[in-house]
């Protein structure tokens, strides 16, 4: 693994610049499962320069999430309250005939950025990020669709620092159970996400303000 940068347009991600998103995100008391796994993970992932994205409390998700779409023409200072409100409702719109879901997250997996869960079958999951980029373009044209996280997936944590994945692959796979659990997936969220660059740890970490939650199906 290698030390994560987070990056918007391509170029590195300047320090406190806040963007919005569009995530899916675990829940206490709905994908407990899910969080008991990360949490089995948490020992592991602190032997290394890895900083968890969940609490130490099995109900704290942290910032937990599984980014959707990153909307990537500007910063989120340059939205005003109208544009986001423009946003939420496509979003609304367009998921309005999306019925909820569930997938599987795991096994976890040590990788050059940290360590995640992909998110499988991902078919559900992709067409759900599809019709997010439909929402996105109608309203913010191709500009705002830069970005591109690869296969669905949840980031346990981020890395500060450089080591092998490899003895942190074979401990996530010997020692912790259980190694995949249910993504309940039903709804969205409209985020203003920053990543700020922490002295003290030596690395990124992000941090996040509601905008809108919108549900699947209604």
């Amino acid at each position: 693994m290698e030390p994560f940068v987070p990056k918007f347009q391509g170029r590195r991600w300047v320090d406190g610049m806040r963007v919005l998103h569009v995530y899916v995100l675990p829940r206490a008391g709905v994908d407990d499962e899910l969080l008991e796994m990360a949490q089995a993970c948490r020992p592991h992932l602190t032997s290394y320069p890895i900083d968890p994205q969940y609490g130490s409390d099995p109900t704290d998700a942290g910032v937990l999430h599984l980014t959707a779409e990153m909307l990537a023409d500007v910063p989120s200072a340059e939205y005003d309250e109208a544009a986001r409100a423009e946003v939420a409702e496509a979003l609304r719109s367009e998921l309005a005939d999306v019925p909820a879901f569930s997938a599987e997250a795991g096994p976890p997996i040590g990788n050059v950025a940290g360590a995640v869960l992909d998110v499988w079958p991902e078919e559900e999951t992709l067409a759900l990020i599809e019709k997010i980029r439909t929402a996105v373009r109608k309203t913010r044209g191709d500009k705002a669709l830069q970005h591109s996280s690869g296969r669905p997936h949840i980031s346990l944590g981020y890395s500060y620092g450089s080591a092998s994945s490899d003895p942190l692959n074979t401990d996530l796979r010997l020692l912790v159970r259980p190694r995949r659990a249910t993504l309940h997936v039903d709804r969205v969220h409209l985020l203003d996400v920053a990543w700020t660059f922490d002295e003290d740890l030596g690395g990124w970490r992000m941090s996040w303000e509601p905008v809108a939650e919108i549900p699947l199906g209604r």
